[in-house]
């Protein structure tokens, strides 16, 4: 499983570094530090801030509570089992989040649409296909992060009630859950096989002869 992700965060004082993507702690600092109090600079100074990461001792640079340098995804990194053509539009998503949080939720929602025909549905609609993947048994908790993605990304792209724009860590979170997906319906049953075919074949012809 995936080991958790913090993404950069203003102010926070340990996340993932953008650099060298360490879980480490954060050594903040104020530009107008820099400056005597009544300086020409101060007041404008206050909006950059500085972030020290203490395992690869690199500075990002923060202006206005966003992340300016690097210029770079703060999401999640996609989950190793992810499919490379869901990959691709889950790649995109993080390199647009922090400039675009709206353009981030409609790729995603791009993602799990081709994540669903992964998971051998077909068709182009994702409604659709989640119905259908609930009517094999697909548990609530993945079917509400389906859900959550699919409802928030369409919000993005035709008028709605809910903006991203209004709260961007809506958009964060989706990497998560579509990293959750993944871990759950091909990461664990491909974990699961593997181990269940190294069991003896004496006994696993048992198993078959019990379920036949």
């Amino acid at each position: 499983m995936n080991v958790p992700y913090v993404q950069p965060t203003f102010d926070l004082e340990a996340f993932n570094c953008p650099f060298c993507g360490a879980f480490a702690a954060q050594k903040w600092i104020g530009l107008w530090n820099q400056f005597p109090s009544g300086h020409l600079m101060e007041a404008e100074s206050k909006k950059f801030h500085m972030a020290w990461c203490s395992h690869c001792r690199r500075v990002a640079t923060w202006y206005e509570k966003m992340m300016l340098v690097p210029d770079t995804a703060t999401a999640p990194m996609p989950h190793v089992d992810m499919p490379e053509g869901v990959k691709s539009d889950f790649n995109e998503a993080r390199s647009v989040l922090q400039r675009s949080p709206r353009s981030a939720a409609a790729l995603l929602r791009l993602s799990i649409q081709k994540l669903c025909k992964e998971l051998g549905e077909e068709g182009s609609n994702i409604n659709d296909a989640i119905a259908s993947l609930v009517a094999k048994g697909l548990p609530v908790e993945v079917q509400q992060s389906l859900d959550i993605v699919r409802v928030v990304g369409n919000e993005q792209v035709h008028p709605g009630e809910l903006d991203v724009r209004d709260d961007p860590s809506i958009a964060a979170e989706l990497f998560k859950l579509v990293n959750f997906i993944v871990e759950d319906r091909i990461s664990r049953p491909k974990a699961i096989k593997a181990l269940y075919d190294r069991l003896p074949a004496k006994k696993l012809e048992g198993i078959k002869q019990r379920d036949s």
